[in-house]
């Protein structure tokens, strides 16, 4: 789905995600649902500014290079690594 992570190992790519701050997650989950800045902005009431820098902190730890790569590894993350988590957790 996602052939820009094929060379991330997932325990790695567990791992990246790890590092990022809670508003981080925040932003980072949120452009997985394809929010614009905008709407990330209004739905976490801060600047569009700060989730501009939070989005250029999240490629730079995950090693990404667009936005749209991070919203499609947020989506890959929520979709199996937190399903997974979730699935686990109710067993």
């Amino acid at each position: 789905m996602a052939p820009f992570l094929d060379h991330l190992p997932e325990d790695a790519w567990s791992s990246s995600v790890e590092l990022l701050t809670p508003r981080q997650l925040d932003v980072f989950l949120l452009l997985g649902k394809g929010l614009s800045t905008r709407q990330i902005a209004m739905r976490l009431a801060v600047t569009e500014h700060t989730v501009k820098a939070h989005t250029a902190r999240i490629l730079h730890v995950l090693g990404l290079e667009s936005r749209l790569q991070a919203g499609l590894a947020a989506y890959v993350y929520e979709t199996s690594v937190l399903a997974r988590n979730h699935d686990s957790a109710n067993t």
